[in-house]
């Protein structure tokens, strides 16, 4: 009988020691929409939607782009970067090219200048113990407000074993208007991420480890590497985060950008055809304790092996 009672009480106790379930909440003000990702009362990610606004500068400046904030590990503020600071278009996660041609027109989906990003519709918010996944319906749209792309983007979030974060970034575009070639530079174009923005104040303390064998040109420019980390202070913590491109990527090798105040992330510049969803993903490990090159280069290889 003893042996039973200690064996259910085990059983309890795991229960309830079982972390609790990822949890969703779409928050919403006159201003602002964001849906909010959550786990044991913590933020972990938060994704703006607010609607497109015109009806002022600052308001369309605002408004321009859909992206996602990455928190610290005490769900208490982003360590990425919003609207304003150095470089306003540079926003969390993000995607977007400096030159988008469509037919004779160049849309500026890097800097927004002369289009936006609409969230349409969530299609899924799957929220577990283990792992969350959101997805949303993104239309890419001219000042007239005729959609030239469609995105569908979604971001599974989960822990790793050894508290680090994992945010896979999956990104499907298609075109809308014929063929869309998607250009623009090594600092202006691909699929990146950008820090807080007080990392700029303090640029010389931005670290960045590299996978053995690629090498870092002038303008910040690395080749030959599938991953970067970037390690910036923000708020007086140290964080690592690891950008990943699978070498299953549409366009093979990417060029990684790393600047110092931690803006960094893959350029590539593919072609959309008609009708054709390209898909495009990517991995971001966040850390809040050390990691070097073997460490990085192992979470890449569980990152590709299958």
């Amino acid at each position: 009988m003893p042996v039973i009672l200690m064996a259910t009480v085990g059983i309890v106790l795991g229960a309830t020691l079982q972390a609790a379930p990822f949890d969703f909440r779409e928050q919403t003000s006159p201003d602002a929409a964001q849906l909010v990702l959550s786990r044991d009362g913590r933020a972990w990610l938060s994704t703006q939607v607010t609607p497109f606004d015109r009806s002022s500068k600052e308001r369309r400046e605002q408004t321009y782009k859909v992206f996602s904030h990455v928190y610290d590990f005490t769900g208490n503020a982003p360590i990425t970067k919003g609207a304003g600071g150095k470089y306003s278009h540079h926003r969390g996660l993000f995607i977007g090219w400096k030159d988008t041609l469509v037919g004779d027109k160049d849309y500026d989906t890097w800097h927004m200048s002369n289009c936006y990003q609409q969230h349409v519709q969530w299609l899924e918010q799957d929220a577990r113990a283990d792992k969350a996944t959101q997805s949303q319906r993104i239309r890419w749209c001219t000042p007239q407000d005729e959609a030239f792309i469609e995105e569908i983007r979604t971001i599974s979030v989960s822990p790793s074993a050894d508290g680090m974060r994992v945010i896979d970034f999956h990104s499907t575009l298609t075109a809308l208007s014929g063929a869309i070639s998607l250009r623009g530079d090594l600092q202006h174009a691909g699929m990146q991420v950008r820090m807080a923005n007080e990392v700029n104040e303090h640029q010389q303390s931005t670290q960045y480890i590299l996978p053995e064998g690629a090498e870092e040109l002038d303008n910040d420019e690395v080749v030959g590497a599938w991953w970067a980390c970037c390690s910036p202070v923000v708020r007086g913590t140290r964080y690592w985060i690891v950008h990943m491109t699978p070498q299953t990527h549409p366009t093979g090798l990417p060029v990684y950008s790393i600047r110092r105040y931690a803006r960094f992330g893959a350029f590539f510049e593919p072609k959309l055809e008609q009708g054709q969803a390209l898909p495009l993903t990517f991995r971001v490990v966040v850390a809040d304790t050390q990691l070097d090159r073997e460490a990085c280069a192992a979470l890449y290889a569980a990152y590709t092996t299958p």
